[in-house]
C-alpha cells in the first residue's frame, strides 16, 4: 500500500467518478482502477461498488471507513512531513493577521531582532481561521481575536493583549458621524455591512443584533477588508466592524456601539507542539515581549 493510491481513493470516494479522478490527478483511468484493486486486495474487502452498465458508483461500508481512515492518515503524513521540515530549519514561523496585527506587531517586533533573519509571517484574514491553523500545529503562535476572555481548550496557551468593542462605521458625511455613541435604536433601518461568515465579526454582529432585537434582513456580508472600505466611505451602508480594521482611513468615521460584545486580542500559543529549540526560544520572547507591552497576562 502506498500513499498515492489513497490519494486516488480519496479523491474517487468524493467525487464518485474514475474519469474525473484520473483527470484531477492526470493519470489514466486503468491506474485509478489498478491503484483500487491493490487496495482492495490489501484490505481483502470491496471499497468501491460499481455497474458499468449504468456507470453507477457507491462506495461501500468497508470503502466508508477507508474514506474516514485515509483523511486521518494523510492529514497525519502532511503534518508529519511539515513538522520534519521545520525540524531540519531554523525558520520561526508567527500567525499574523494584518487586519488586526498590525496595531500590535509595530511594538512588539523590537524584541524579536535576533530572530528577524529567520522569522516566517503566516499571514490570515480571518482569526477563525488562524485559530485552526495554531491548533493544526501549523503556526505554533498567532495574534488573534476572540469572543471569549479565555479557552478551556487543553492544547491551547493565551496571553490576552487587547479588548475592543464594535464600532459604528460611517463616512464622515453619514447623519451618525456627528454622535459620540450609537445606540441599536439610532440604527433602525439602516443597511449594514459586515464581515462574512468565517470571521469573528460575523458572529459578534449577529449576536449583537439577536440581543437587541435589530432588523438585519438587510446586511451586505463581505470577505475583503478594502472592499467594506470603498463600501462604507461611500456612504451607502453602515459598516459594523472594531476600530482597527479603519483607523488608517481619514474617509471613515468609526463611533463605540453601546452594549457592543467585546473583541479580544490574544496572543495564542499550541502548547502541545513539539517545537524545534530556535521556535521555543522565539515563543519565549514573544511572551515576554507581550507581557511588557502590553501587560499581557496568561488567563
Amino acid at each position: 500500500m502506498n500513499l498515492r493510491d489513497l490519494e486516488y481513493f480519496k479523491y474517487l470516494a468524493e467525487s464518485l467518478s474514475f474519469t474525473k479522478t484520473a483527470e484531477h490527478f492526470f493519470v489514466s483511468q486503468p491506474s485509478i482502477s489498478i491503484a483500487l484493486k491493490r487496495l482492495e486486495d490489501e484490505f481483502g474487502s470491496i471499497l468501491i461498488k460499481r455497474n458499468r452498465s449504468t456507470k453507477y458508483i457507491q462506495v461501500t461500508p468497508s470503502g466508508q471507513l477507508l474514506y474516514q481512515r485515509t483523511i486521518e492518515m494523510l492529514n497525519l503524513f502532511n503534518n508529519t512531513k511539515t513538522e520534519i521540515a521545520n525540524l531540519n530549519s531554523q525558520n520561526v514561523y508567527f500567525g499574523f493577521l494584518p487586519t488586526i496585527g498590525g496595531a500590535y506587531f509595530t511594538r512588539i517586533l523590537p524584541h524579536l531582532t535576533e530572530f528577524i533573519s529567520d522569522l516566517k509571517l503566516v499571514e490570515e484574514e480571518s482569526s477563525v481561521e488562524m485559530l485552526q491553523l495554531v491548533k493544526q500545529r501549523k503556526v505554533p503562535a498567532a495574534i488573534v481575536g476572540t469572543d471569549d476572555a479565555a479557552s478551556n481548550e487543553k492544547w491551547l496557551t493565551q496571553y490576552q493583549m487587547d479588548t475592543k468593542e464594535l464600532c459604528v462605521c460611517v463616512s464622515p458625511n453619514h447623519p451618525l458621524a456627528k454622535y459620540s455613541e450609537i445606540t441599536a435604536e439610532q440604527l433602525d433601518g439602516e443597511s449594514f455591512l459586515s464581515l462574512s461568515k468565517g470571521y469573528l465579526h460575523y458572529k459578534l454582529f449577529n449576536q449583537w443584533a439577536k440581543e437587541h432585537d435589530v432588523n438585519i434582513s438587510d446586511v451586505l456580508y463581505t470577505d475583503e477588508i478594502p472592499t467594506a472600505h470603498s463600501i462604507i466611505a461611500s456612504g451607502i451602508r453602515v459598516g459594523i466592524l472594531i476600530d482597527n480594521l479603519v483607523q488608517e482611513r481619514k474617509d471613515i468615521v468609526a463611533i463605540p456601539l453601546k452594549d457592543s460584545p467585546s473583541f479580544y486580542i490574544n496572543l495564542v500559543l499550541n502548547n502541545d507542539n513539539d517545537l524545534i529549540p530556535v521556535q521555543k526560544s522565539f515563543n519565549e520572547k514573544l511572551v515576554e515581549a507581550i507581557s511588557k507591552e502590553f501587560d499581557a497576562k496568561e488567563l
